[in-house]
């Protein structure tokens, strides 16, 4: 009997064993290598596994060395390696492969051509490689410029067929290690469908066609099975659909439907009505949930709040999928509770974060003062264009202790930050939000931000005057400094 049960579990171990309690066994995806010359220290890579998203982080050395291994990616797909300014795509990832990436991220064009991964799912890798090859090729003989074509479908279709040779002599082929090579070549001859089919409806935006005319021409040009089963949850697996389908197409159907009604208009209540309307199942909760997620991340006022309230709260409760309802619904409360500690009268949110210099700095470091907060980025040129009316305000108040100039760079590069320091000069305290807590508990999705804080630490102004305001900044700084 004991034997009996023994190969039971072994043959029942790649799912669970019922008698032992064995956990479905996860294979675990390695990624290792060096991006020399990268302008990051950080790269966000987002998997497509669960409903609330999952994530991993590549911490590069100074060299660009980085090493992971992960359990999180439960299925094979493309995703992207994001950065603030250095972003990896199309990267082929799956259960079981153990890849090592190689380039020079100094721009571009070197990542594109200096690209290389080897080790087990390289096979499928390949793709991307050829692909930016090829294409940095064809852009330098083009002198930078693309190249005119006014026969939009003689264009696309000599595209199509392009791709189509490399994607079959790429896929088409007995894998020597790469298990998944045929999923992939699957995978990416959708992204390269719905790729074709946002341009064909681009097009058909930017003629003269009405209403008929574009679906016509939609239709004698595209795949009318995809269009005709466009909702298949299988096509979540693409990421090209998944933006296709959140962005290119709620605005071709919209716009389509101003072609009858001048009167709509292209807004998040309108694209939401549509998707919720138009779009099923799993589908329609993914393209709803991105989109209202988008919208309450961004939302940085009370009065931004309440005008999504009553647009998104329906939809929240008519979703599916628990997963997206319980974090949508979670992620409204917070952000309601963000902004509520950030309003006029309420203590400022502490921190404490580290300096240019080397020396660790927290807001109540600065108790008894008035503190004039700036959120910036060095990628930021509207942040940066504030410094030289920044420097003129410091100039006139350096000098009085009941004042204290603080800049925090958010969602910034630790490199890029230090560069943008040595070329701008600021005098005043420069600190850097390693950990994006100030970027959030200041609700900092758009900068430049400027706050004013009292001598008690309260917020006298979450949206104060920038620099360059001149007087009208001057004359709030001495109205606090006065109580």
């Amino acid at each position: 009997m004991k034997k009996t049960l023994t190969i039971l579990c072994l043959l029942l171990s790649t799912t669970f064993c019922i008698f032992g309690q064995t956990k479905p066994k996860t294979e675990p995806f390695i990624i290792q290598g060096q991006i020399s010359n990268c302008p990051e220290n950080i790269l966000i890579m987002h998997y497509d596994d669960y409903a609330d998203g999952a994530t991993d982080t590549l911490r590069l050395d100074p060299s660009g060395n980085f090493y992971l291994k992960t359990f999180k990616v439960k299925k094979p797909q493309i995703i992207k390696l994001q950065g603030i300014k250095f972003s990896v795509r199309e990267l082929y990832i799956a259960p079981g492969y153990n890849l090592t990436f190689k380039a020079n991220g100094k721009d571009s064009y070197s990542l594109n051509t200096t690209k290389k991964i080897t080790g087990i799912g390289s096979e499928s890798n390949k793709y991307r490689i050829v692909m930016d090859s090829i294409n940095e090729a064809r852009w330098s003989i083009s002198d930078g410029k693309n190249p005119v074509n006014n026969d939009f479908l003689k264009s696309i279709n000599k595209d199509q067929k392009f791709n189509d040779s490399i994607v079959h002599t790429i896929f088409d082929r007995k894998p020597i290690q790469d298990k998944y090579l045929q999923f992939m070549g699957t995978l990416t001859r959708l992204d390269l469908k719905l790729t074709r089919f946002e341009s064909i409806i681009l097009y058909t935006l930017s003629s003269k066609y009405d209403y008929r005319q574009s679906i016509d021409f939609v239709r004698a040009n595209f795949d009318n099975d995809i269009l005709d089963h466009l909702y298949r949850d299988e096509y979540l697996t693409s990421f090209e659909y998944k933006r296709f389908i959140c962005f290119g197409y709620p605005y071709f159907l919209i716009s389509h439907d101003q072609k009858k009604d001048s009167t709509i208009h292209q807004d998040l209540q309108t694209t939401l009505n549509k998707i919720n309307k138009v779009y099923t199942g799993k589908v329609k909760d993914y393209a709803l949930n991105y989109l209202m997620y988008d919208a309450i991340e961004g939302a940085r006022s009370f009065e931004q709040i309440n005008s999504l309230k009553d647009i998104v709260r329906p939809l929240i409760s008519n979703l599916k999928d628990p997963h997206y309802k319980k974090n949508l619904t979670t992620m409204f409360s917070d952000k309601v509770a963000n902004i509520m500690m950030t309003q006029v009268g309420k203590p400022a949110p502490a921190f404490v974060l580290e300096s240019n210099l080397g020396k660790t700095y927290s807001l109540k470091d600065f108790k008894g003062k008035v503190v004039y907060l700036d959120l910036w980025a060095s990628w930021c040129h509207p942040c940066r264009g504030e410094t030289p009316a920044f420097k003129i305000l410091y100039d006139k108040y350096k000098n009085n202790n009941q004042v204290a100039f603080i800049s925090i760079a958010v969602k910034d590069a630790f490199q890029d930050w230090i560069i943008a320091l040595a070329e701008d000069k600021p005098e005043w305290i420069q600190l850097i939000d390693k950990d994006e807590f100030v970027n959030k508990s200041y609700v900092a999705y758009s900068i430049p931000k400027f706050i004013l804080i009292d001598k008690k630490g309260n917020i006298v102004n979450f949206d104060a005057p920038r620099p360059s305001s001149g007087v009208e900044i001057e004359k709030l700084l001495n109205q606090e400094i006065a109580k």
